[in-house]
């Protein structure tokens, strides 16, 4: 019986309050090789737009900012994707800010423009009272969205009590969801203890 191992890369903590510095020999040392291999290991359909690189194959996901690539997830849960009209992706997108308010999700990514540097919202709990947050959450459609919730009652939108959401406007403008419930083991970059 062939057992797979299923972990997820999300380089989200190390980017709270980085020593700017050092930060790219860093994270390369902490994430580089684990990064280039999930992005070996996932080969399927590409759902890209300009601030996000996303793909979906057979052996996960992940997403991938364009302008800051330092900023990856990845998980190698088979998803669930699918096309929604924009008044259900509004929904979807209002559920997940939602869900990061009141504590519900770990982290809460949003992208807005590929214009703007400052049209970003990085929000990561870093805990049950503390946070860290970068940027300003807008009311309009993001181009890319992405929520890590960990709920005591299962979202409408993941169909779960925890697991990963992202929303993602294509670039032929259809509004993409993927749906990720449960959480994978994971990756521990070089030199980070455990939580």
């Amino acid at each position: 019986m062939k057992t797979t191992f299923e972990f997820e890369v999300n380089t989200d903590a190390f980017l709270v309050d980085p020593d700017w510095e050092v930060f790219a020999d860093q994270h390369d040392h902490r994430y580089g090789l684990a990064i280039k291999h999930f992005k070996s290991l996932v080969k399927g359909d590409a759902y890209d737009n300009e601030v996000m690189k996303l793909r979906v194959g057979r052996h996960g996901f992940y997403a991938q900012s364009r302008r800051f690539p330092a900023a990856f997830f990845g998980d190698t849960a088979l998803p669930e994707t699918g096309f929604v009209s924009e008044e259900e992706a509004r929904t979807a997108v209002w559920e997940a800010v939602a869900h990061y308010r009141s504590g519900e999700a770990q982290s809460l990514t949003c992208v807005y423009s590929d214009q703007e540097a400052t049209a970003v919202f990085f929000g990561y709990r870093l805990g049950t009272m503390e946070r860290y947050e970068f940027g300003a959450l807008r009311s309009g459609l993001p181009l890319h969205l992405r929520v890590l919730i960990d709920s005591g009652e299962p979202s409408e939108i993941l169909a779960a009590r925890s697991g990963v959401f992202i929303y993602q406007r294509t670039e032929l403008g259809k509004h993409l969801v993927i749906r990720a419930p449960g959480r994978r083991q994971p990756y521990q970059g070089f030199g980070e203890n455990a939580d």
